[in-house]
């Protein structure tokens, strides 16, 4: 092991001779032990609680047994474990692809909000300027009807509109 390799990177690594994860060694030999040593038990209580064979072809047909029995445990073993790792990188790709998309519909959906305040906050400022506006004209129009009606001079200039609505030919109604 290097000295910046992890110990997930060590986990992850393949045991060649049997192809499956180095994580999966210590519990995949446990397993293998504990069914081959069941076996085993069976296997030699049945051979000899049966019938008057000699003990050498006793242990013939224990031997025989347990190779082929180690042999087909052995590849079950490594089968299962290839098809528990597909289905735990089919499912880490799955969960990766979903926060993926999650991620990225909660940032579409704070722009989408985002863009929507914008808007009626646009909307309502513009109402507001407009009612504003419209205040300062009725007052002013009406303290110049007031000096009028008096006979007083008015010399007041009219309210100018806010700089930034100057232009009002270019204001779009919303």
């Amino acid at each position: 092991m290097t000295e910046t390799q992890t110990d997930d990177d060590r986990d992850n690594e393949i045991v060649t001779f049997i192809g499956i994860p180095r994580k999966w060694v210590n519990p995949v030999l446990k397993i293998y032990s504990f069914l081959f040593l069941g076996y085993a038990i069976w296997v030699i209580l049945k051979e000899f609680s049966s019938g008057t064979k000699a003990l050498q072809e006793r242990l013939g047909a224990i031997f025989t047994h347990l190779a082929a029995f180690g042999a087909v445990e052995v590849l079950a073993i490594v089968a299962i474990i290839q098809v528990v790792d597909l289905i735990m990188y089919l499912t880490n790709k799955f969960k990766t692809k979903v926060k993926k998309q999650v991620k990225e519909a909660k940032a579409e959906g704070i722009a989408e909000g985002r863009a929507q305040g914008e808007a009626k906050g646009r909307t309502q400022g513009r109402a507001q300027g407009r009612t504003e506006n419209h205040q300062m004209w009725v007052a002013w129009n009406t303290r110049r009807m007031e000096a009028e009606a008096r006979g007083i001079p008015f010399d007041e200039p009219p309210p100018e509109l806010p700089k930034d609505t100057q232009d009002t030919a270019n204001i779009k109604p919303e």
